[in-house]
C-alpha cells in the first residue's frame, strides 16, 4: 500500500466508523506507538488484538502514512509496528541486554514443554541461576536496583509481566511470545554467544543496540 492508497482507504473507511470505534482506534494507535507490541496472550490486550484484526486495513493505511508497517504474526497471536526507515530503535544498556537474552533463552527452553494455549512462566531464581552460569558480574547476583528497572522496561513493552514488586527468588515472570520478534533466533548456542559477548565486553552501563 502506498501513501495515496492509504489516504484513499482512510477517507473511505475510517470516516464511516462509529464514534466509539474511532475512539478505540485512536487509543490502540497510541498504544502501539508507545509499547510497540500487542499480544492476545495478555488478557488486557486480547480485545485490542481482535480489534486490530477486524480493522486491519485501516490500521495499515494509518501507519503507512507515518512510514510504519503493521506486522501480524497470527501463529503466535502477536502484532507490532516496524518503522520502514529503521528509526525508533530502542537503545538498551548492557545489563538490560543481558537480562533480555537470558529471558529469551529461558523462553526457548520452556517452549518445548508447554502447549500452544499456555503461557511461558519462569521464576526469578532461574534468571539468577543463568546469570551465574554465564559469569555475569563475577558470579554475583544482579542487584534489585539494576534488576527492577530492567524488568520494568521489558514489561512496559509487553515482553514480560510480573506481579511481585519485592522481586524475591520465587517471583514468577510471565514471558509473552512478543520476545520472539525482539530477538530473532531459536538457537540456544547463538543466544549464549551473544550473552558471552556482552558479559566479556565493556562497562556495565555501556549502551548497546537491540532491534
Amino acid at each position: 500500500m502506498n501513501k495515496n492508497q492509504a489516504i484513499k482507504k482512510l477517507s473511505e473507511e475510517f470516516v464511516v466508523l462509529k464514534e466509539a470505534e474511532k475512539t478505540v482506534f485512536s487509543r490502540i494507535v497510541n498504544k502501539l506507538l508507545q509499547v510497540n507490541f500487542i499480544t492476545r496472550k495478555k488478557i488486557a490486550d486480547a480485545n485490542d488484538y481482535r480489534f486490530v484484526l477486524a480493522y486491519k486495513e485501516i490500521f495499515e493505511a494509518y501507519f503507512c502514512l507515518s512510514d510504519f508497517e503493521l506486522i501480524i504474526e497470527r501463529h503466535e497471536e502477536v502484532l507490532y509496528i516496524k518503522n520502514i526507515s529503521n528509526f525508533n530503535h530502542l537503545r538498551l544498556r548492557k545489563a538490560e541486554s543481558i537480562l533480555l537474552l537470558i529471558i529469551r533463552m529461558l523462553y526457548q527452553s520452556k517452549m518445548n514443554v508447554i502447549t500452544l494455549d499456555e503461557n511461558v512462566e519462569i521464576y526469578l531464581s532461574e534468571v539468577h541461576d543463568e546469570l551465574t552460569k554465564v559469569g555475569y558480574l563475577d558470579n554475583k547476583r544482579m542487584t534489585k536496583e539494576t534488576l527492577k528497572p530492567s524488568l520494568q522496561l521489558l514489561k512496559s513493552y509487553n515482553i514480560i509481566d510480573y506481579m511481585d514488586s519485592k522481586l524475591n527468588d520465587d517471583a514468577r515472570i510471565k514471558i509473552y511470545p512478543t520476545i520472539l520478534y525482539v530477538i530473532r533466533t531459536d538457537s540456544i548456542k547463538e543466544l549464549l554467544d551473544h550473552i558471552d559477548d556482552y558479559v566479556k565486553g565493556g562497562n556495565v552501563n555501556e549502551e548497546v543496540d537491540e532491534d
